[in-house]
C-alpha cells in the first residue's frame, strides 16, 4: 500500500512538472507570436499571454516587454487588448505600465483601443498599495470620461474606477 502511494505520488509531481513545462514553452510561443505579421496571431497571442499570466505571473514576466510593445501595435484590437493584458498579468514594473497607458490613452483614436487602456489602468491601480497611483489613475480616467461622449466607453471607465476605488460595504 505504502509503495502504491508513493509510485501515485511521484506520478504526480511528474505530471505537474510537465504541466508547469507545458504552460511555460506556451507562454514563449505566444510572444513569438506577438511579431507575426497576421493581427489575428497577435490578438489571440496576446489573450493567451493574459490569460497565462492570470495563472501564473511569472509565465509571462519575462515577456513584459513584448506586451508593451504590442501597445504600438497598428491594429487597435491587438493595441487594447495588450494594455488589458498587462492589467491581468499585474507586472512587477505596475507605476511604469499605469504611467505608459496613460500616455498612450491621450492619443488614442480607436474606441477599442482605449477601453482596453481603461480596463487595464483600473486592473494595474486596483492591485497597487501606492495612495498616488491609484490617484493618478484616477484622475486621468476621469479626464478621459469627459473627453468621450460614448456611453459605452463611459461604462468601461466606470467599471475601471470602481476597481480602483470599490464602493464601501454597508454594516
Amino acid at each position: 500500500m505504502a509503495r502504491h502511494t508513493l509510485s501515485c505520488c511521484a506520478l504526480l509531481v511528474a505530471v505537474v512538472a510537465v504541466a508547469a513545462a507545458t504552460r511555460e514553452e506556451e507562454a514563449k510561443k505566444y510572444a513569438a507570436d506577438l511579431k507575426s505579421k497576421d493581427a489575428k496571431v497577435r490578438l489571440t497571442s496576446v489573450r493567451e499571454l493574459g490569460r497565462l499570466g492570470q495563472v501564473q505571473r511569472k509565465l509571462t514576466e519575462p515577456y513584459t516587454t513584448d506586451i508593451l510593445a504590442a501597445l504600438k501595435d497598428s491594429d487597435p484590437k491587438v493595441r487594447g487588448e495588450a494594455a488589458r493584458t498587462l492589467g491581468l498579468i499585474d507586472p512587477s514594473e505596475k507605476k511604469e505600465a499605469i504611467a505608459k497607458l496613460i500616455e498612450i490613452l491621450k492619443s488614442e483614436k480607436s474606441e477599442d483601443a482605449r477601453e482596453g487602456q481603461e480596463t487595464g489602468i483600473g486592473e494595474l491601480a486596483a492591485t497597487s498599495d501606492d495612495a498616488d497611483l491609484k490617484k493618478t489613475a484616477r484622475e486621468a480616467l476621469l479626464e478621459q470620461r469627459k473627453k468621450t461622449d460614448s456611453k459605452r466607453e463611459q461604462k468601461t471607465i466606470q467599471a475601471a474606477l470602481l476597481l480602483i476605488n470599490p464602493p464601501k460595504k454597508k454594516n
